[in-house]
């Protein structure tokens, strides 16, 4: 088979992960083949083995991207804040939970998809470990974040960082599995406030 230039083969392993997760939200992970991947991207059996060594992978692959593309949009959400609110944790932890707001809403399809990943971590050791690790690293920063304002008087003292780091996740994962059961239910930019430990929501002053 003649080799492929690096800016095809991106191209084509893009279309094979867009394929997966069309066929994971159709089917769910266990429903679906890689032959029926390979079937919704237009290529043979065979190429989605080039790309993937089988289906756990290519979950994988898609648990990846969105926790790759929920940290650039963070990253840019708090680099817009200014400087002074870049200084409060509590207007920071706004920021988290309006950036995984707007990412569950702009990605829907995979959010639904991935939702799965931690019922499948109980019987999949490969993808236990990638959301474990995504999971670690989230609670670390929040545990941080809610150190920090703490000892800044954000939020009150005996505050106990990682049990509140504990509680916003899994907010926020709870919140996303009610916003596919019910999409428009309610507003990611009124509950921000909330999950940040105040009952107004901030739209974009000094706070």
């Amino acid at each position: 088979m003649p080799k492929l230039a690096a800016g095809t083969r991106s191209a084509r392993r893009d279309q094979i992960i867009a394929a997966a997760l069309t066929c994971f939200a159709r089917a769910g992970y266990h429903g679906t083949t890689m032959a029926d991947v390979a079937l919704q991207a237009g290529v043979s059996k065979g190429t989605p083995y080039l790309y993937f060594p089988g289906k756990e992978a290519l979950f994988i692959a898609l648990h990846e991207e969105w926790d790759c593309g929920f940290t650039a949009r963070l990253d840019a959400a708090i680099g817009c804040l200014p400087a002074a609110a870049r200084g409060s944790p509590r207007r920071v932890l706004r920021v988290v939970a309006a950036a995984f707001g707007a990412h569950v809403a702009e990605h829907a399809t995979a959010c639904r998809v991935l939702l799965e990943a931690r019922t499948l971590a109980s019987y999949h050791p490969a993808i236990a470990a990638v959301v474990h690790a995504a999971d670690a690293r989230f609670h670390e920063q929040l545990t941080g974040l809610f150190a920090a304002g703490a000892a800044a008087g954000e939020w009150p003292a005996g505050t106990e960082p990682a049990l509140r780091a504990r509680l916003f996740v899994a907010s926020l994962y709870g919140l996303a599995a009610q916003w596919h059961l019910a999409p428009g239910s309610f507003s990611w930019e009124a509950i921000t406030a909330v999950l940040a430990g105040s009952d107004v929501p901030d739209h974009g002053g000094a706070g």
